[in-house]
């Protein structure tokens, strides 16, 4: 993750996130050896994703399925403007996290939260969020709209690239289950931070229906400077059991700090190598290469 102060303030959907569901088990929580929490990045599609103390949660809200998606989709209407499929429930220790993702454009992954109270029932009238995590979901997407034809740019190398090296990136069915990270690719996420696309959230609420030439031409005097941007690349090794390649690692960065037309922004790069904990939906060895803050590649 990315360690700014002013990440930590805008990522605050991932930090919420932890809190609610956390990223590792309890210390006293025994793991089986037939209960591998690592498996390959090829192999995960989500299944085992879990939140601490959430099992029983889990079990009523999934009991209850059909009214937990159609109380989150109405909330994210009413309250976003927003169009949002459910592509997960997982059970928290208060409720149950709702993963969703955004039907149309602009595009992103995000999350509510809905409470199960102590008679076993789901309370749907009291579904919410992290403070500013839809927000910043949502501008995002907005920022993956106004700058497409750059995105296009980045999208291209990073496809070509995985196709010329032992690299992968995340399946996207794990990223519907687990993220909620804004426009999230099998690439990379985009964060967006300062406070230079509040306007034109503002104008997404009362006008979610503009077109995306129209939003476009409202950020043609959009002012902002690169650390309002945040463009995180991850990627993976290909095969099981093998070591972040710096010499791959190194040709990325490389490319990147080259590379034109890229959208405005500072991006940092991983490579972790194949494995993924089915139970954070994230790589948490410590061999990761990585170029992060305050070293960012920065472009205006």
């Amino acid at each position: 993750m990315l360690h700014t102060k002013k990440t930590g303030m805008i990522t605050a959907s991932l930090i919420g996130i932890m809190l609610l569901g956390g990223c590792m088990k309890g210390a006293t929580e025994t793991v089986k050896k037939e209960d591998n929490p690592l498996v390959s990045v090829q192999g995960y599609t989500g299944e085992g994703y879990d939140l601490p103390n959430g099992k029983e949660n889990d079990k009523i809200a999934e009991a209850s399925r059909e009214k937990v998606v159609s109380s989150t989709e109405k909330f994210f209407l009413d309250t976003y403007k927003t169009n949002v499929k459910v592509h997960n429930i997982v059970g928290n220790k208060d409720g149950a996290s709702v993963f969703v993702e955004s039907i149309d454009e602009p595009r992103f992954h995000t999350f509510a939260v809905i409470p199960i109270d102590n008679k076993d029932k789901v309370r749907p009238e009291g579904i919410w969020t992290e403070e500013g995590q839809v927000e910043l979901s949502i501008k995002s997407g907005l920022y993956a709209m106004i700058y497409e034809e750059q995105l296009k740019t980045l999208d291209t190398y990073l496809e070509g690239f995985v196709k010329e090296h032992p690299v992968v990136g995340k399946q996207e069915e794990a990223i519907q289950k687990t993220s909620s990270t804004g426009f999230t690719t099998p690439y990379y996420y985009i964060s967006i931070a300062g406070k230079s696309l509040d306007g034109l959230y503002e104008a997404y609420i009362n006008n979610p229906q503009k077109t995306k030439k129209e939003w476009q031409a409202e950020a043609k005097n959009l002012q902002a400077s690169p650390e309002d941007f945040l463009i995180t690349i991850q990627l993976y090794m290909k095969e099981k059991g093998t070591k972040p390649d710096q010499k791959i690692f190194d040709q990325m960065v490389a490319d990147l700090e080259k590379m034109e037309d890229l959208s405005p922004g500072s991006y940092s790069v991983f490579l972790n190598d194949n494995s993924i904990n089915k139970g954070s939906a994230n790589n948490t060895k410590e061999n990761k290469l990585e170029l992060n803050y305050p070293n960012e590649i920065k472009k205006p």
